[in-house]
């Protein structure tokens, strides 16, 4: 994912698996604006299946996506994701928007439903922005 150097000027490297699953919970990092994907916010089941640990670092109005997982950035969403992205776009259109209500503010849920139109009209995994620091510190 990227070459840097840490506190100490030391030289360090951020690779991830270049894994579908990995690549799912990036896909709904950019959807939720996650400001806070750390290598140990990253879990994997007994089962095999990866789930986000997250605390709420979520949702914010402005563009605040900061993530270990950028490996796909500027790639083409795949078709399955495309569809999960219009489907909920479809929900959050219609009655199912009444469970997020009460945990977002409007201004949130107006974002996040522009978050999801970007994503589909661009179609393809976003890139770190260059105003904001894209990577959380510390990494893990």
């Amino acid at each position: 994912v990227l070459d840097a150097y840490d506190h100490r000027d030391r030289p360090v490297s951020l690779v991830h698996a270049d894994d579908d699953r990995l690549r799912r919970l990036a896909v709904f990092d950019a959807v939720v604006n996650n400001a806070d994907r750390k290598g140990g916010h990253v879990l994997v089941s007994g089962t095999g299946a990866v789930r986000g640990c997250d605390h709420g670092v979520s949702f914010a109005v402005e563009d605040k996506l900061r993530t270990v997982l950028w490996g796909w950035a500027g790639q083409p969403l795949p078709a399955p994701d495309v569809d999960d992205l219009r489907a909920l776009t479809v929900r959050l259109g219609g009655d199912d928007v009444r469970v997020l209500e009460p945990l977002l503010t409007t201004a949130e849920l107006d974002r996040l439903c522009w978050r999801l139109e970007r994503l589909l009209r661009r179609g393809r995994h976003p890139r770190p922005t260059t105003d904001w620091h894209a990577i959380p510190w510390p990494a893990f």
